[in-house]
């Protein structure tokens, strides 16, 4: 009864870290969704995004890639293009490229991985989103053509451009996806506390073996792009192979248990499977790409950069308990609060 306790507390404590740790990318996803709502109208998504044409899939990973929002800010926004008419492949090409790379985590992961971490993440980024565009169009695409389909909320605030804004990024999108958020942080604080640390580097010793472990690993837990490159060194540090590490920061920060339940509410199971195999697919042949480049031995001259993040102690700061409060706040009100 009392292991039974421990567990369940870590794993509430867990889940609260995680929503204080994605509460400032969510809550600035709400935010330029909100914005993007007063460009992003039905004509203009047709125009850009609708369909599954090899330009719509193509401009929406070139949005995407350099955008700095994560795996659980990227929600609304695909939210918002799919709610706006695009097609089913475009919006899956921008939920997989926009959170596995930005320009800020391309600056990191160059300063402490090096040269190769950084041609190789936006590289892959740029194939996955394509790849996964054309596969989600191919096998479940929207038929028998693409009809944008609004919510009939989004736009629908009358007055002034910050009334609107409001509207459709703190009221419309939260009712749509806040659930979905909250189950996908309970999924990665329990991936969290049953696993334990260092657990695949002790039992596995295989580059293969260690890529595909990791990558199952680092699909359900949330981290977005940035914080993926200190815990990718810390993963260098405990042993694993650097293609584990390129693994990893496809994986981790590609797709989280949100971003799929999310993608299965938006776009229907059928989609999400090809979305997760896509996903696994490239970045099993990236991680393998970099295992035959990199010498064996290899580490990165930002090993000593890393930083023990200790679990346990005194808990998250301050501030991280006020932001997973806020984002809680946003969700309750959006979902019961008067309409």
């Amino acid at each position: 009864m009392n292991k039974a306790m421990a567990i369940t507390w870590e794993v509430l404590r867990n889940a609260w870290a995680v929503l204080g740790e994605m509460a400032p990318w969510v809550l600035g996803g709400f935010l330029v969704a909100g914005v993007l709502s007063l460009w992003l109208d039905a004509r203009v998504v047709r125009e850009h995004f609708g369909g599954g044409r090899f330009g719509a899939i193509l401009k929406a990973v070139a949005l995407g890639i350099p955008l700095p929002v994560c795996s659980c800010g990227v929600i609304p926004l695909g939210a918002s293009l799919r709610k706006h008419g695009a097609g089913k492949g475009p919006t899956a090409a921008f939920l997989m490229s926009t959170p596995q790379t930005g320009v800020d985590s391309i600056a990191v992961t160059y300063g402490m991985l090096g040269g190769l971490f950084a041609i190789f993440r936006p590289l892959a980024a740029l194939v996955s989103g394509v790849l996964c565009g054309f596969a989600v169009e191919a096998l479940d695409g929207d038929a028998p053509a693409p009809v944008a389909a609004p919510d009939p909320e989004i736009g629908a605030a009358a007055g002034p451009w910050w009334a609107r804004v409001f509207h459709n990024g703190f009221i419309v999108l939260p009712r749509s996806v806040g659930g979905a958020l909250l189950v996908g942080a309970l999924v990665s604080a329990l991936v969290m506390a049953l696993v334990p640390e260092n657990y695949i580097a002790e039992k596995i010793s295989s580059p293969l073996a260690q890529i595909v472990l990791t990558l199952a690993f680092g699909i359900p837990v949330y981290i977005c792009s940035t914080a993926a490159v200190p815990f990718a060194l810390g993963l260098l540090a405990a042993g694993l192979s650097p293609g584990a590490a390129m693994a990893f920061l496809i994986g981790g920060p590609g797709v989280s248990a949100s971003t799929l339940l999310a993608v299965w509410r938006l776009m229907g199971l059928r989609s999400t499977l090809v979305y997760v195999a896509v996903l696994a697919a490239c970045a099993i042949g990236f991680g393998l790409l970099v295992q035959a480049i990199l010498p064996p031995g290899w580490m990165p001259a930002g090993m000593q950069m890393v930083a023990a993040h200790a679990h346990g102690g005194t808990g998250p700061a301050w501030n991280v308990h006020a932001q997973a409060f806020l984002l809680l706040a946003v969700v309750a009100w959006a979902k019961w609060g008067r309409r």
